[in-house]
């Protein structure tokens, strides 16, 4: 049996992108980052209205407002959750920098091993 994620409400500019009613993801950490977003409201680490205010705001700060466009959008989305955090004090800015420096040297490490079909030399 798979787990289920429910999609919360999010319209208007908050809105995620979608196909045939499903949302959509270019990339795999898109639907990563969606998941734990939601995941970790629905153990009640924080309120659904408090994470979407962050996004309509951080939508409306990067001054793009069409988000049909899912690299666009994960990147607001992401923005959002990572003001949320530091906001409640998960984690600080310096924290989220450091862990971002590590993930960047993996992912750069694992191109060098791999050709343009994702296998490795």
């Amino acid at each position: 049996m798979t787990a289920s994620i429910t999609v919360p409400d999010l319209e208007g500019v908050a809105a995620i992108p979608r196909s045939n009613g499903e949302p959509t993801f270019d990339a795999p950490w898109q639907s990563r980052a969606f998941g734990m977003v939601v995941s970790l409201h629905e153990q009640g680490l924080y309120p659904w209205d408090e994470f979407k205010t962050l996004l309509i705001d951080e939508i409306e700060r990067s001054g793009i407002t069409d988000t049909c466009d899912p690299a666009v959008y994960y990147r607001q989305f992401t923005g959002a959750f990572f003001r949320l955090l530091e906001a409640r004090g998960i984690l600080s800015a310096e924290d989220l920098e450091v862990r971002t420096d590590e993930e960047k040297r993996l992912l750069a490490h694992e191109d060098e091993h791999t050709d343009d079909h994702g296998h490795g030399h």
